[in-house]
């Protein structure tokens, strides 16, 4: 997030914004200046003339009093749209760009941006009005006495320079608490996504601990960010009292001596209110801009525009594995034997559990860096694709669906396969279930409140595998959830398919296990790849 791109987002209603606030601010210095005016004649004795300078000072009031809800309200509007874009080039950089915990997520779309709002955008009304005051009142002082401009300058910049004593704490105390609320986010997602099994075994104690440690160090953080903007705001405050004050005094001793007239001395003092009132809120504001540096340069990198590598990614058709091997955080190393698949075959992958099919997987997908050997995808032709260019299908055993019709589910949004749909269902066995359903393939899925079953989502997502005609997929456990029959004949379909199948199964039949070409079994002594 950066001012030249916020001004940038309706560089029309950017000008306008800046146009209300100088009216805004030129309305009110004015009427601060006429006042005094107002003083000379009442102290002359001149009631007409003060009366005229109180209604010309009302109609001013007024017009200022309208002028601002109107500024901040177009200056809203600008910093909102300007945030809607920032989260769209998130979504981009999460869409195209590699996994990313939920968490995280979260916090860059929700947390992360609110903090820029409120930290970095709206804080820019203040910057400008400040400004703005502090140019006029520093203009209409030149009009009065020339040391009181000279003494007013002075003091400003010191008081600018006050804020820099705080100013990296405040900047760190901000990446402290971005950290914890990602931190509180992770915690929430990983403990409460298994809420259910959690009160199963009665485990609220370690729940309620998970959560206050959690929950705890993103208060302290806070607390601690808060402690620091405090500090910042007395050491501000302390500076901007002595100059009004300083600035009082010197009008004062120019009134004694009659350089000045009673008039200039009282509003000589409401502008050093004024004008250190305005530093005072520019330097907090200041504060707050730069506490968000580091969170700022954070989205800038996730901003950069990245390609979307889907793009360029070439379907895989076969696969030559040669010396795999994967190794574990806790040291725990798994090797896997040598496998080629060539395009076209149904390939059964067995093994029991630990053994390293899940990972072979992960391997497979590029989601996890082998500790040796090599994986080698190829096309149609046999021709080699680069492994960070091969595209290959992954069903996972815990089906993915959205909160959209089951057509949607299936067709993932694509409009030009909807004819396709029927084909599709009846093959996956997912007919008979949706006969059953009032709203049939159209009916919209709650993720919620879970209105599909656990089968009735792997069957989605198959017939989603099958739509859209991926060349290679790997499927684990894609018909766990499944019954028996209905499994076998979704097996069935899928080996006469086109597609090149490596499918993790357990507990099928010897009939079954024969239909396929070929099996690579894991053990945890031995890995053999048999025809």
């Amino acid at each position: 997030m950066e001012i030249k791109e916020l001004f940038r987002q309706n560089i029309p209603r950017a000008i306008l914004i800046i146009f209300l606030f100088v009216l805004y601010t030129l309305g009110g210095t004015v009427n601060e200046y006429l006042f005094k005016y107002a003083l000379n004649d009442i102290t002359a004795g001149n009631l007409t003339g003060y009366v005229q300078w109180q209604a010309i000072e009302l109609a001013l009031a007024l017009l200022v009093a309208l002028l601002l809800p109107v500024a901040t309200q177009t200056m809203t509007r600008q910093v909102q749209n300007y945030i809607h874009q920032i989260r769209k080039d998130l979504t981009h950089h999460y869409y195209a760009g590699g996994d990313e915990k939920v968490s995280k997520m979260q916090n860059e779309l929700t947390a992360n941006l609110k903090l820029l709002d409120n930290d970095y955008a709206t804080p820019w009304i203040d910057i400008l009005s400040a400004v703005l005051q502090i140019v006029f009142g520093v203009a209409l002082l030149i009009s009065m006495n020339w040391l009181l401009l000279l003494f007013t300058a002075i003091l400003a910049v010191v008081t600018l320079l006050l804020p820099k004593i705080m100013e990296k704490k405040t900047s760190a105390a901000m990446k402290e608490v971005n950290v914890k609320n990602e931190k509180l986010l992770n915690t929430i997602e990983h403990w409460l996504g298994g809420l259910q099994e959690l009160r199963r075994y009665t485990a609220y104690a370690r729940l309620s601990r998970e959560l206050h440690k959690a929950s705890h160090s993103y208060v302290d953080a806070n607390k601690q960010s808060y402690k620091y903007r405090n500090i910042s705001y007395i050491i501000n405050t302390f500076g901007n009292a002595i100059a009004q004050i300083g600035m009082s005094a010197l009008a004062g001793f120019l009134f004694i001596f009659h350089q000045i007239s009673f008039g200039d001395w009282a509003v000589a003092g409401s502008f050093a209110f004024l004008i250190f009132s305005s530093i005072f809120n520019m330097t907090s504001a200041i504060t707050r801009v730069k506490s968000t540096k580091e969170l700022r340069e954070q989205t800038f990198l996730l901003r950069k525009k990245i390609k979307d590598e889907s793009e360029n990614k070439q379907p895989a058709y076969g696969i030559t594995v040669s010396n795999l091997s994967a190794k574990y955080e806790n040291g725990e190393q798994i090797s896997y034997p040598d496998f080629s698949i060539k395009p076209g075959a149904k390939v059964l992958l067995t093994g029991d559990s630990g053994t390293g099919k899940s990972t072979l997987f992960k391997l497979l997908l590029g989601k996890m860096k082998p500790e040796s050997g090599e994986i080698k995808f190829t096309d149609q032709a046999g021709n080699l694709i680069p492994f960070a260019e091969a595209k290959v299908g992954y069903l996972p055993q815990d089906p993915i669906v959205f909160p959209a019709s089951i057509s949607d589910n299936i067709t993932m949004f694509n409009e030009k396969l909807a004819d396709k749909v029927e084909a599709v269902v009846s093959g996956m066995q997912l007919a008979p279930d949706l006969a059953k359903m009032s709203n049939g393939v159209q009916t919209v899925i709650d993720v919620k409140n879970e209105n599909i079953s656990g089968g009735q989502r792997q069957k989605v997502v198959l017939a989603r595998s099958a739509i859209h005609d991926q060349p290679f997929v790997l499927m684990d456990e894609v018909t766990s959830a499944i019954d028996r029959a209905g499994s076998e004949k979704i097996i069935d379909n899928l080996l006469h398919s086109n597609q090149t199948i490596l499918m993790i199964a357990h507990n099928l039949s010897p009939e079954v296990k024969a239909k396929f070409d070929q099996e690579i079994k894991l053990t945890r002594t031995r890995k053999e790849a048999n025809r």
